[in-house]
């Protein structure tokens, strides 16, 4: 169970946040895993769903994006064309228990030649891939999407309901600067978190930005001063970035990986 949140803006760039909470096979829940991360020159990812699966496609990927000439980029809708017989493909290599935890993935990318009509401003995509087909869908420039458990809560679908019904809301977080989206949407997925918590998501959140030239990943770490008095820092804790790594974080409990969910 999770919640990633993206956009495509018209300004350039493209936002992904991605919340880190994984919920075991035995209901549990740990804080503990990076679910969004750059990919390839202007390409990054994101995956909800089986934990197992999640990683099997970044690793695929990964491999379909590797030996990249010096200088050279992919197109945003090639990658995510090529990518989707490969996500079928690494889809029913598991087996139907870990395939009934479904995978979900976004894929975020800025177009290496073509502007938005500003000059240096790309156009940038959004595309979902979902469980099993995998045929990718891209979101209207300006509208926030996302996957995962919290795509389907109420409460959450209407926070982002609020920016996608109004197509210059985007643009009118710029005023505050140039890819201050990013931190803006990011601050209300937290807020939204906190007000209405749900099992399964954690307000811990990578933010993904990415423009052409350009891709950073960074937790939503703040100082909060709340009116008691006193400083509260909220802290990213440590994350699995990649399963294997996944497999060592949690070795020493007895939670049993398969249909780890996030």
């Amino acid at each position: 169970m999770t919640w990633i949140v993206g956009a495509s803006a018209a300004l350039g760039y493209a936002v992904g946040i991605s919340d880190i909470r994984v919920t075991f096979e035995d209901g549990s829940e740990q804080d503990c895993l990076q679910k969004i991360y750059p990919m390839a020159n202007f390409i990054a990812a994101g995956f909800a769903g089986s934990v197992q699966i999640g990683f099997a496609m970044l690793q695929g990927l990964s491999d379909q994006l590797r030996n990249l000439p010096e200088g050279a980029a992919f197109l945003p809708q090639g990658v995510a064309d090529c990518f989707s017989p490969l996500a079928r493909d690494v889809f029913q290599s598991f087996s139907r228990d870990e395939q009934a935890s479904h995978s979900h993935l976004m894929l975020l990318g800025a177009h290496p030649t073509d502007d938005v009509g500003i000059p240096g401003f790309a156009q940038c995509s959004m595309h979902i891939l979902k469980s099993p087909d995998f045929e990718p869908t891209i979101a209207p420039i300006g509208q926030v999407v996302s996957i995962g458990s919290g795509s389907v809560f109420p409460p959450y679908q209407e926070a982002l309901a609020s920016f996608s019904s109004d197509p210059m809301a985007l643009m009118r977080m710029e005023s505050a600067g140039i890819g201050m989206t990013s931190l803006i949407l990011g601050m209300v997925v937290q807020k939204t978190i906190k007000r209405t918590p749900i099992p399964g998501i954690s307000p811990h959140a990578h933010i993904c930005l990415l423009r052409r030239g350009l891709v950073q990943v960074w937790p939503n770490d703040e100082d909060q001063y709340p009116h008691g008095g006193g400083k509260i820092e909220f802290r990213m804790p440590t994350v699995a970035k990649s399963w294997r790594e996944f497999v060592r974080m949690t070795s020493d409990t007895s939670k049993p990986l398969h249909g780890a969910v996030c």
